[in-house]
């Protein structure tokens, strides 16, 4: 396996309601291994506070895909689709899966490098699966 330096990307998922009681802030790290979601609820602007802060690991096999949406000038969102969404059924706005997130000023340059990243992972993992299989088969 080659190292990779791993990517920290801050968003949001806007609020679903008009009272702002479903808005969602967190952080998506793309480690060497798996993918680190963590998440928590803002509060609406009646009760205040924050939301109990909430991490999923997702390994790479599970991550369909990942779409890196641009603006006019810069990136706005990531698109990410998750193989199976009972792991992220908890998280508001996400549906089936899939997830809009809308990234932070502070990590559009580190969204620049994450579908290559991404590619190279699921690669590898694929790589695994066929030799696993072709192992299993020789053995027989």
């Amino acid at each position: 396996m080659i190292p990779i330096d791993p990517v920290s990307i801050y968003f949001t998922i806007p609020a679903t309601d008009h009272l702002g009681k479903n808005e969602v802030k967190g952080k998506v790290r793309f480690l060497e291994s798996y993918v680190e979601l963590s998440w928590r609820l803002t509060g609406s602007v009646f009760t205040g506070g924050k939301g109990e802060m909430t991490t999923v690991e997702l390994p790479y096999s599970e991550i369909e895909s990942v779409e890196v949406v641009k603006g006019w000038f810069s990136i706005k969102k990531l698109i990410l689709r998750v193989g199976d969404p009972q792991k992220v059924k908890q998280m508001p706005a996400v549906n089936m899966g899939k997830m809009e997130l809308f990234i932070d000023s502070r990590s559009k340059q580190e969204a620049k490098r994450l579908g290559d990243i991404v590619d190279f992972k699921r690669s590898e993992f694929i790589l695994d699966a066929h030799e696993t299989r072709l192992k299993a088969m020789r053995d027989e």
